[in-house]
């Protein structure tokens, strides 16, 4: 289509066409002069019969007055729509800048750039989805970078306005009007329905070239491209451009994946993966890249990922949806709060979010309620009813907004049933802010009611109950928990110590203070690594406890430093304190258990994890516990089991499929372990499930892959010892690669030393340290961790496992075999025992033959 020239120097309404500054498939865009309110702006001239009549004319006023109302930093906004002798036009904010595609021509952009921008327009279509709206045509021509740097979309709903909902195409006119090859979703290409993982598609599309240069689906016949998007992948990202990460490549490919449920299913996943690589940047050189997968490797001491890691196992909560569409319980998340003002505020709606949810929680015993816990909610990044739904089988959602003006704070929510994905409940608390105990009490009963739950007398003083008669004290209280929320934030950490400091000057006697100032004291040590907040964490929670010894967080805040440092006795104690005080505690079954694992009492732990499960029989967390604990002991159908309950409880658990999958690989069953550990990592991008799959990979020998995914594994955890040990373990195998092996093995010693000093009886740690010394030539220090390790834990599998693997590298042979057979007695598998590589040189020896039942 052209529009002719002759447009230029006409005046269209109050607008004087200038001149011609870009053109598509829906028409010619001038850059024009606003004589009115003398400005310049970007008229878009439609081309002839995109409004074919009067109704499509006023439908398209309508949609333009909607996207007229869109005011944000990163749209081109729409100032207005009008037709003047025949000529349809809209009319926008003219942006200064140069196009994507333009810019493109001087090739791929830095990979900061990629994700600065990335971030940008995955913000721009999270608040904009609120009206409804999808963009429907991303692409580099749409996206104008300013001289500040920043991205500018144009065109926003433009797609929809020129199509419309009720208007009947052809396949040609709808692809053409609803999108751009090659940027089209596979939906759009087949005329499907379009929704925001239409757009996610287009914009991984987007960071695909701005990453490589090069288009995901080059071609120049249509047809053929058509066909291309909707049945082939791209070419790998990395393979184009090798400097690229591989988490940015894991991101640009979750994007362009085929069906829309194995996409981001809304743009805040992708924003929150994009600033997730982004703090991990500053990390991932300290390995030196390769240009390609490693070609020949053999899996050395490769650790596999399980709840050591702390990723995806042992910190989950609360459950099954399944369960209450099949009975009356009711599966509660309380997402986080959403809040008008500054920090404070939103401080104060955190550890309001916070306090309710474990107020709620002492219900759950005795009512036939089910709580998520405020901290999965956070360390799982969900924002939505529906990823509360799929992390933790929610069928009920709480939505609360807080605001703070002047004196008075109003708290708003609304109680959605995720069913129905309708609103059963909501209520509005207004109160003075000088008095967080009427907020806090007002907010509490209007939800209990909501809720349907009739307390108990005795619950009802329980639900009043705040630990202090002093409100400013309460108000810093909650403050400082609602910082603690987020403690993976050094400066959230420091504000809360402050808080909780601000609250005992009020109240030296307010229990509840202390011990979230020695929670804190100890977050503090776990980001400074300094001793001296370990002695002031524990100070802070001794005093807790001596002031309100039946207040369970006080014991919960001495079990965590006491296991933080070792001392697995004292720790079993004060979480097993805890859960007489309150039965409904996760973190004290959990933690009583670990401890008892942690002193080589299996038995006990096994009996703690059990009754967790007998005290909520429709709670998924537990099974994964206690799968964990059999993965651990080699008793991998029972595990298997476990996770599958998981998986039966929270269908969309990543978690579930993760360990499920880990289950498969430590029995040697890899044809089922890898399409589950590839389910979990479609529905959440996590360092161990990248970790295990490649496991995975090294025992079937295919060695390449394994290298790309143990290098994606250590770009999503740079601080994890053991994926950077299986790194070494990568490069060291690999000819040639032995200097690079040795950086990091030398980077997973430096991290695993930081856990020794504070924690010297953690034997596992010792072990793969032992390891890694060994892996490096450092023999004499090898030889004395490896003992050290043996003699705290000479019964534990793993640690057997890898002594094995120190003795067999310094040529030991007899003790190499005498702790495998003692490590497969203990239940370590006896098929990767098998298919570790390191053990190649004993497979003629008689007792390996015997151990793995082959003679």
């Amino acid at each position: 289509m052209a529009v002719s020239s002759s447009i230029i120097g006409r005046t269209l309404g109050h607008y004087r066409v200038l001149e011609q500054v870009g053109a598509g498939g829906g028409g010619v865009v001038f850059r024009a002069h606003d004589e009115r309110l003398d400005r310049d702006v970007a008229l878009k001239v439609l081309r002839p019969g995109v409004l074919a009549d009067e109704a499509a004319r006023s439908r398209f006023r309508k949609e333009a007055l909607t996207l007229s109302r869109l005011s944000h930093s990163h749209i081109a906004h729409v100032y207005d729509f009008d037709s003047q002798d025949g000529v349809d036009f809209l009319v926008m904010e003219f942006v200064r800048g140069v196009t994507l595609q333009n810019k493109l021509a001087a090739g791929p952009f830095p990979e900061e750039e990629v994700i600065h921008l990335g971030k940008q327009i995955a913000t721009t279509m999270e608040e904009v989805s609120e009206f409804g709206i999808v963009h429907r045509d991303l692409k580099p021509a749409n996206i104008i970078l300013t001289p500040a740097g920043d991205a500018k979309l144009l065109d926003f709903g433009l797609a929809k306005l020129m199509r419309g909902d009720d208007v009947t195409a052809s396949m040609q006119e709808r692809s053409e009007m609803a999108g751009t090859l090659p940027y089209m979703s596979p939906e759009q290409i087949r005329g499907g329905p379009t929704d925001f993982r239409s757009d996610i598609y287009s914009l991984g599309a987007v960071l695909y070239e701005i990453s490589t240069g090069k288009r995901a689906f080059p071609g120049d016949v249509a047809t053929v491209v058509m066909q291309d998007i909707v049945r082939k992948s791209p070419v790998p990202p990395r393979e184009l451009n090798f400097s690229l990460s591989a988490g940015m490549e894991l991101i640009i490919m979750r994007c362009l994946a085929k069906e829309p449920v194995r996409r981001y299913q809304r743009p805040a996943e992708l924003r929150a993966s994009l600033e997730a690589i982004e703090g991990s940047r500053s990390s991932e050189a300290a390995i030196p890249r390769r240009k390609k997968p490693l070609p020949t490797l053999a899996a050395a001491g490769l650790i596999l990922a399980l709840a050591a890691a702390g990723v995806m196992t042992g910190k989950f909560r609360r459950s099954p949806a399944r369960i209450a569409s099949e009975g009356p319980v009711k599966q509660l998340a309380i997402l986080p709060p959403r809040t008008a003002g500054d920090v404070e505020t939103a401080a104060f709606g955190n550890g309001l979010i916070q306090t309710l949810t474990s107020r709620l929680s002492e219900l759950t015993a005795t009512h036939p309620l089910q709580v998520v816990p405020s901290s999965e909610i956070r360390e799982q990044g969900v924002t939505t009813l529906q990823q509360a739904v799929q992390q933790f089988g929610a069928n009920l959602g709480l939505e609360v907004n807080v605001e703070r003006s002047g004196s008075m704070v109003r708290v708003n929510y609304a109680l959605v049933d995720a069913k129905a994905h309708r609103q059963v409940q909501g209520d509005t608390i207004t109160a003075s802010s000088s008095d967080p105990f009427a907020v806090e009490d007002r907010v509490a009963e209007s939800v209990v009611k909501a809720l349907e739950i009739q307390l108990r007398p005795e619950e009802q003083k329980a639900l009043a109950n705040h630990g202090t008669e002093q409100p400013a004290s309460y108000d810093y209280y909650l403050q400082g928990r609602g910082y603690l929320q987020d403690f993976q934030k050094p400066e959230n950490v420091d504000n809360a110590i402050v808080e909780f400091d601000r609250a005992l000057q009020y109240d030296r006697n307010y229990a509840l203070a202390w011990s979230g100032l020695g929670e804190a004291y100890w977050r503090k040590y776990e980001h400074s690594k300094q001793a001296e907040w370990v002695e002031k964490g524990k100070a802070a929670c001794a005093q807790a406890v001596t002031l309100r010894a039946d207040l369970a967080a006080a014991h919960l805040c001495l079990g965590l430093v006491d296991a933080g440092t070792g001392a697995y006795e004292k720790a079993a104690e004060e979480y097993e304190a805890a859960s007489k005080l309150e039965p409904t505690s996760d973190e004290a079954y959990s933690g009583m258990a670990r401890a008892y694992e942690q002193l080589g009492q299996p038995e006990k732990a096994e009996s703690t994890f059990r009754k967790a499960i007998s005290l909520r029989p429709s709670y998924w967390a537990t099974y994964n516990w206690l799968g964990i604990f059999y993965l651990a002991r080699g008793r991998f159908p029972e595990a298997a089991s476990m996770f599958e309950q998981v998986i039966a409880l929270a269908p969309d658990s990543f978690a579930g499929y993760g360990n499920l999958g880990a289950a498969y690989v430590q029995s040697g069953e890899y044809a089922k372990a890898i399409p589950a550990l590839q389910r979990s990592a479609e529905i959440r991008p996590t360092a161990a499930a990248d970790s295990n799959l490649a496991y995975a990979y090294f025992n079937l020998r295919q060695y390449p892959e394994a290298a790309r995914l143990f290098e994606a594994a250590a770009t999503l955890d740079p601080e994890n010892f053991e994926i950077w040990g299986n790194v070494g373990d990568a490069y060291y195998w690999s000819p040639g690669e032995r200097i690079k092996a040795r950086n990091a093995y030398q980077k997973a010693r430096s991290l695993a030393s930081k856990v020794i000093a504070v924690n010297p009886r953690d034997a596992n740690t010792l072990a793969v340290v032992a390891y890694y010394e060994a892996m490096s030539g450092d023999s004499d220090a090898a030889d004395h961790h490896i003992r050290v390790a043996l003699s705290s834990a000479p019964k534990d599998p793993d640690v057997l496992f890898t002594a094995a693997l120190v003795f067999n590298q310094r040529g030991k042979t007899d003790k190499a075999l005498s702790c495998l057979e003692k490590a497969v007695a203990a239940g370590y598998s006896r098929t990767l025992v098998r298919d570790t590589p390191n053990f190649d040189n004993l497979r003629l020896q008689p007792r390996l033959r015997k151990l793995l039942a082959l003679s």
